[in-house]
């Protein structure tokens, strides 16, 4: 044994890999999750049939010819089973690398001369198994994190092959700048590929140690299209193509058996990881440790009163929320063992809207972990970029800094464990230097300013300039927790630069006002609001895949002032209805996984309740509404599922209420979260009543904190909305004027001084203001009284004279001394013909009127 590896084993087996997942008795949640949901490739997720263990380092996985991203198309042959792969990423391919392919005859190199058609296909968390029809072989695989094992049933044959192909990718293609492998008699393979032409375009090193427990009878290298018998070495260079076989003598009844493991920093690592986590040639006890790692990460969460094939679903969900990001802590050079190290970020644009909010729920230590490493990330590389995959960092711009955003919204949720003045360097290097240089002066992101990408196509001037003014709210929040009180004043007038793109004169279906490109010379580009990325239409024109409708809500580190920007409380819920009625919001994209829960902004939290459904519909039984996107679709399904989303921005969560009975969180440190629903289902949508710990809820939010202390959230949900009237809710009431509580300002009720409207509730309820909102035309109320009737008389609460609204569709609020009453009036005190759009009764906590 060398010294570097006694070295690395002795630090290996002091820091050790972990505590060892204990499966809780009677349960095998392992084999709930149907791992063939999402393969497809047509937006349907591109996920991965093989197996991994939770944040596993390797990922081995079947090849076939035309694949998805994954690797994998169910229709077709297989050509073998690489060790690494990426769930659910668009765009270039990356991994496939590290071909083994099982043949029986002469070993062929080439992939369309061993493609095999399969049988007795089985897919699941803890191990992928299926015979090769072509050569009457059976292939089972089982990984650890960073090492898989390989069981293979040959016939009885003196020709069975193992062919390895160490310069491809993902559907065959050579993507090597250069290549080696050696071949040892003993049935041990060394191979490295410094491959390129991934999603990230960096060079990346990667090795792999590979173990047979059978001596090879012959061997031989695959160099171009040269074949090499008894050669133990080969290289190649840039584009060109590199493999090896081993033959041996099989009989059926004795498997042949192959550990594998895979680094991105030796050889070394590679066997000496390998080494320590299969150190024999028991297939069996690494399943077994691999159904054990499952049965507790999809014991994290319980629960009950779903159908079988509804149970099946949201444990798919959960697995693919647990595959990304990669935990290669112990694959790193000697000195840097101590730090963590999370990687294939497919990328932080992606996953921090969703996933990075989950794993803060269920693993606090793994989220502390993954911040602690994007510090780590930087210190190695001088800086942390939005995708980080294979070890090297992507300055990719699909919006702007997003680490940003990850360790800013970490700062709101109060992350133990991380130093803050550390992750201070990371936000304040990408704010002060990082930033576009125009955004920096001119506080916007210019049409056709330069992007990190040579071909300009995902720094967009619309979406660029708000992701750009979204990090500088993030950073604020680091800045903050840092102690730096200046820095954080600054980025937090910073973040308003999304006003720096507000075209109030754009109109779209009589709407004004959106996120517009601009030109560097300050004029507005002239786009349809509607044209671009839409689900349907791929283009990026002036956002990154999306439009200036669903951009223009993305504003989600300042609703009140996008609320106000879009012309008030009523028309902001008029136009957020429309924008989803219409399918002008893409649910099924990331720029759009927080839209349907802004109705919570304006006191409408049961129309969030109401698009949480539609939005769960997406998610069919067999498909993603889209590329997964490495955990970033799963997680949103997940919280979906459980009844709340999170927040972004704050340490909040939405409350948008269960549609199943009970769940039941285990939390790190022995506490459990229990979400109860009673009525629940999905013609009961609505929530008519929360509490938390017994005492009812005063608004439609959880804290992070109250999430982690766990206890019981409890929900009554009802199939009529409006019920729930917590602290600032807009009450459900029926009128004698029906325009007036329609949620819209483009109807109008015209009235003149002395006619009147009159709101009933099925109960009194405490109140503490109430809006009056103007339409389109300028004939606006100056004067009225607004009353309450306490069963004898109507009760004077307010009275107003010489108002003025200064825009169209405004929706001014007016406070209450609270009150308590089942009608209310309002009257018309002055004018003619005066018109009225809305009126709005805004709840108080029922606590203030006892």
């Amino acid at each position: 044994m060398s010294g570097f590896r006694a070295t690395l084993l002795t630090i290996l087996a002091a820091l050790a890999l972990g505590p060892a997942a204990q499966a809780q008795p009677g349960r095998a949640l392992y084999k709930l999750p149907a791992l063939a949901v999402g393969l497809g490739n047509d937006n349907e997720g591109d996920t991965i049939p093989g197996p991994t263990r939770p944040n596993g380092s390797i990922h081995p996985s079947p090849e076939t010819p035309n694949p998805s991203n994954a690797g994998y198309n169910a229709a077709e042959p297989i050509s073998g089973f690489a060790q690494l792969h990426s769930q659910g990423s668009g765009g270039v391919t990356t991994y496939g690398t590290f071909l083994l392919s099982p043949q029986v005859g002469q070993a062929q190199f080439d992939e369309a001369a061993h493609l095999s058609p399969k049988a007795d296909e089985v897919l699941a968390a803890d191990a992928y198994s299926v015979r090769l029809a072509r050569y009457d072989t059976r292939v089972e695989v089982t990984p650890a994190h960073y090492s898989a094992i390989y069981r293979l049933s040959y016939p009885d044959t003196d020709q069975a092959q193992l062919v390895f192909d160490v310069t491809r990718k993902v559907g065959g293609l050579v993507a090597s700048d250069q290549a080696d492998i050696k071949l040892f008699p003993d049935g041990k393979i060394i191979g490295h590929v410094k491959a390129k032409g991934y999603w990230n375009p960096a060079l990346i090193d990667i090795w792999f140690v590979a173990k047979v427990d059978q001596k090879p009878t012959a061997w031989g290298v695959f160099s171009q299209q040269d074949r090499l018998a008894g050669a133990t070495e080969g290289k190649a260079g840039p584009d060109e193509r590199l493999g090896a076989w081993l033959t041996f003598k099989t009989a059926k009844d004795r498997p042949l058996l192959v550990k594998i493991a895979v680094s991105f920093t030796s050889a070394e690592t590679a066997e000496t990881l390998l080494d320590r986590e299969i150190p024999d040639w028991n297939f069996d006890r690494v399943r077994q440790d691999n159904q054990a790692a499952w049965n507790a990460r999809l014991g994290e969460i319980e629960v009950s009163g779903l159908s079988e094939a509804q149970t099946r679903r949201f444990y798919t969900a959960f697995y693919h929320a647990s595959t990304h990001p990669r935990d290669r802590s112990l694959d790193q050079p000697t000195k840097e063992l101590g730090s963590p190290n999370w990687d294939d970020h497919y990328t932080l644009w992606d996953t921090y809207r969703t996933l990075f909010p989950l794993m803060s729920v269920l693993r606090p230590s793994d989220y502390a972990a993954n911040l602690n490493s994007l510090i780590h990330t930087f210190d190695k590389f001088g800086a942390a970029d939005t995708a980080i995959i294979g070890g090297q960092n992507y300055h990719v711009g699909q919006g702007g800094d997003e680490v940003d955003n990850v360790l800013g919204e970490a700062a709101l949720r109060g992350a133990q464990g991380v130093n803050w003045g550390d992750a201070w360097r990371v936000t304040h290097f990408n704010a002060f230097e990082r930033r576009r240089p125009r955004y920096l002066e001119s506080g916007y992101f210019g049409v056709g300013d330069k992007s990190p990408e040579p071909n300009n196509q995902r720094a967009k001037s619309g979406s660029s300039t708000l992701g750009f003014a979204l990090n500088d709210y993030f950073a604020a929040q680091v800045a903050a927790k840092a102690g730096h009180a200046d820095e954080a004043r600054i980025l937090k007038e910073r973040s308003a630069n999304w006003r720096k793109i507000w075209n109030p004169e754009t109109t779209s279906d009589g709407f004004n006002g959106f996120l517009m490109p601009r030109y560097p010379d300050g004029k507005f580009q002239d786009v349809d609001p509607k044209q671009g990325w839409d689900g349907k239409v791929h283009n990026n024109v002036g956002y990154y895949e999306g439009t200036a409708w669903i951009y223009s809500y993305g504003v989600l580190h300042d609703l009140p002032g996008l609320v106000e920007a879009m012309g008030g409380r009523v028309r902001f819920n008029e136009r957020l209805n429309h924008a989803l009625d219409a399918g002008l919001i893409d649910i099924t994209n990331e720029p759009s996984f927080a839209t349907p829960w802004l109705f919570h902004a304006v006191g409408r939290s049961d129309l969030s309740s109401y698009w949480a459904g539609e939005v769960f519909k997406h998610f069919t039984d067999t498909a993603y509404p889209g590329d997964e996107d490495a955990g970033a679709m799963s997680s949103n399904y997940v919280f979906n599922r459980l009844g709340l989303f999170p927040k972004l921005g704050s340490d909040l969560f939405y409350l948008h209420g269960p549609r199943h009975p009970r769940s039941v969180i285990h939390l790190e440190g022995g506490k459990t979260l229990e979400i109860l629903a009673a009525n629940a289902g999905a013609d009961h949508p609505y929530i008519a009543a929360a509490t938390l710990n017994g005492k009812p809820l005063s608004r439609p939010f959880v804290s992070q904190a109250q999430l982690l202390a766990g206890g019981v959230l409890r929900f009554t949900m009802s199939a009529t909305q409006g019920q729930w009237a917590y602290d600032g809710a807009v009450l459900k009431a029926d009128s004698d004027v029906p325009a007036l509580i329609d949620g819209k300002t483009s109807t109008v009720w015209t009235a003149s001084a002395g006619q009147s409207a009159v709101f009933t509730r099925p109960a009194a309820t405490c109140l503490k203001a109430y809006t009056v909102s103007v339409g389109p035309a300028e004939a606006d109320p100056a004067a009225w009284r607004f009353s309450g009737f306490d069963g004898k008389r109507w009760v004077k609460l307010d009275t107003r004279r010489g108002e003025r609204f200064e825009h169209r569709h405004a929706t001014w609020t007016f406070a209450l001394t609270a009150k308590a009453y089942a009608r209310y009036r309002f009257e018309v005190t002055q004018g003619k013909a005066v018109q009225v759009a809305e009126i709005e009764l805004i709840a108080a906590d029922a606590s203030a009127c006892r």
